[in-house]
């Protein structure tokens, strides 16, 4: 299955966020591509994924193994130039962090009425063609998933069964669509690109 692919900067977007360097592999990539952090009050490096946290920003490519070795390397003290608390599970935290943005845009479109959860309401979605975006767990399988798939409309794994299931108040939750978006709001490209910054992170792991 494809995953979809992050919005590839125009010229115009270039210009109004120059690139940024990260501190690990010494190369330029857009803000979309990588993370900010900061320095907390405490000396503690906190990820700001909003890119709003006061303070110099120090830049990692979007992908686990690179921050794995910014911590391992104690790289955020050099670019800090003074001695900062890289916790070790940074790595981790910054993953959920990353799964919970695409989750509470989700969140916000169940709230909205324009997400729903199960086969057969999915399914009910995509006949009245409203669905825009499909949304299977890890555990995705089978015809189920062979039938979203064949579609053709964007789908993107999200989190376990469990996780999606949360977000709707039940249980478990395999299959969610997203219905197609309107002036009300841009929640197709929020929760895919999301879903797709935090696959390309968990993906790219050293383990």
């Amino acid at each position: 299955m494809t995953e979809p692919h992050l919005p590839v900067p125009s010229a115009d977007s270039v210009q109004a966020h120059p690139l940024r360097t990260c501190i690990v592999t010494g190369a330029a990539g857009a803000p979309e591509r990588m993370v900010r952090f900061v320095v907390g009050p405490d000396d503690d490096v906190v990820p700001d994924l909003a890119r709003q946290l006061p303070g110099r920003g120090m830049w990692v490519t979007a992908e686990r193994a690179i921050v794995e070795q910014a911590v391992a390397r104690k790289l955020f003290s050099r670019a800090a130039r003074r001695a900062v608390n890289a916790a070790a599970d940074l790595p981790e935290r910054l993953e959920r962090l990353l799964l919970e943005r695409p989750l509470g845009d989700l969140s916000r479109a169940r709230r909205a009425g324009r997400a729903v959860a199960g086969f057969v309401r999915v399914e009910q979605m995509m006949g009245h063609g409203r669905a825009g975006l499909l949304i299977v767990a890890d555990e995705a399988d089978g015809d189920g998933l062979a039938k979203l798939t064949k579609t053709g409309l964007p789908l993107v794994r999200l989190g376990s069964a469990e996780i999606l299931g949360g977000v709707f108040g039940r249980d478990q939750a395999v299959y969610v669509a997203v219905a197609r978006d309107d002036a009300s709001g841009e929640f197709i490209q929020r929760i895919a690109g999301g879903a797709a910054r935090w696959r390309g992170y968990r993906l790219n792991s050293a383990g």
